[in-house]
């Protein structure tokens, strides 16, 4: 499992209005872009609205998201996607099964996420974080971010941040979202508010068919 790291100057936190919920893309003038594989997952760009609709299987149901401008799937396997903007802002998408993390004791599957999320990472830095922060978001998703700071890495200020959104997707499965590249705080947050307001669960013949 593969997160995407980003220099540590966090914006605030975009906690007001934020709710899971339909966001429509106008479904003429669409082109499929490159990247779309077997596995179910596509990125339609409408070339009128410039937005591209994501679609991907997950278990038995599918996940749309609408993010705005052009983008491709650049990279995909079982349970990660990268999607990359051309001004090379990229999305990974992780959708982790929640049993994963079934013997933690935090009481919500977001929060049993981001402890595993926490674990593991301590385990790759060989340290605790010296900041994490766990904040709650509509809909039972959590916003997790949590700072290392180490005199070997290679940033200026010698701290790395991971900020991951764990959305609770089914009971099966958990979607951790996390952005790179994406430019000046106010663009990334709003980035991330277009993901979630964007994010949905259809069913899952929304999904192209899978092929051979």
């Amino acid at each position: 499992m593969t997160l995407r790291v980003r220099p540590i100057h966090l914006p605030a936190f975009f906690l007001a209005a934020i709710v899971l919920s339909v966001a429509g893309v106008p479904g003429q003038a669409t082109a499929r872009l490159a990247g779309d594989i077997g596995s179910g997952i596509s990125a339609d760009f409408d070339m009128r609205a410039d937005r591209t609709r994501i679609t991907r299987r997950v278990g038995n149901a599918c996940m749309t998201i609408v993010l705005p401008r052009a983008w491709n799937v650049a990279s995909q396997d079982a349970e990660r996607t990268v999607l990359s903007a051309a001004d090379g802002v990229e999305l990974e998408v992780v959708l982790r099964p929640a049993r994963a993390a079934k013997d933690l004791p935090q009481s919500d599957i977001a929060s049993r996420d981001a402890a595993l999320l926490q674990r593991d990472h301590e385990g790759l830095f060989g340290r605790p974080a010296q900041a994490a922060t766990l904040v709650s978001l509509p809909a039972g998703a959590k916003r997790w971010t949590a700072t290392w700071v180490d005199a070997s890495l290679p940033s200026a200020s010698r701290e790395v941040t991971l900020d991951t959104l764990i959305v609770p997707f089914s009971d099966e499965w958990v979607i951790e979202l996390s952005l790179a590249q994406a430019g000046a705080p106010a663009d990334y947050e709003r980035l991330m508010t277009d993901l979630l307001l964007s994010l949905r669960r259809e069913p899952a013949e929304v999904c192209p068919a899978r092929t051979p």
